[in-house]
């Protein structure tokens, strides 16, 4: 356990070494926020993954607007109502083997309780030989886009759009 503190102690103190040498003030306050963003996209992908879905509907608001395009631009998906979102996910990653990931992360602070994001993903969606369905492998990457807000203790996601840059699908 102290690994992951150490790793998490450190990326705090990376954080507060970028934002003095860009000659920033950052308080605790802000700091906190970043690294709790930070966290529930951590649990976004840890949720996927595990197939906790209850855990995984508790990261947005209610009203949550979701959009998901294509390589090409496309439009692939739109979600505003959050259970439907929840049961088509569920739906199609139940049988399949996934491994979600975020990286590199650009966080703004708008308010004390706005913030707006972008993320570097990855995933990957591996079904077994006996689920028959479109795709038996899918290996994707792009960016989400995200705005959140600071409600009941909590920093939950009010939109999310994903844009793929790079889809494999065998």
């Amino acid at each position: 356990m102290s690994d992951f503190v150490d790793f998490w102690d450190g990326a705090l103190a990376l954080e507060l070494s970028r934002t003095l040498a860009k000659g920033e003030n950052m308080n605790l306050h802000q700091l906190t926020a970043l690294e709790d963003i930070r966290q529930a996209k951590a649990r976004y992908c840890r949720f996927i993954d595990l197939k906790q879905w209850d855990n995984l509907k508790n990261l947005f608001t209610p009203t949550v607007n979701l959009t998901f395009y294509g390589v090409q631009g496309e439009l692939l998906y739109q979600f505003t109502d959050l259970q439907i979102f929840i049961d088509q996910t569920a739906a199609m990653l139940d049988n399949a083997q996934t491994i979600h990931q975020v990286h590199n992360p650009e966080i703004q602070l708008t308010s004390e309780t706005t913030a707006q994001t972008i993320w570097s993903m990855e995933d990957w969606i591996t079904y077994p030989e006996d689920v028959n369905g479109l795709f038996k492998t899918l290996h994707g990457f792009g960016h989400y886009y995200e705005t959140l807000e600071f409600r009941k203790g909590c920093w939950l996601t009010t939109t999310l759009s994903l844009k793929r840059t790079i889809l494999t699908i065998a």
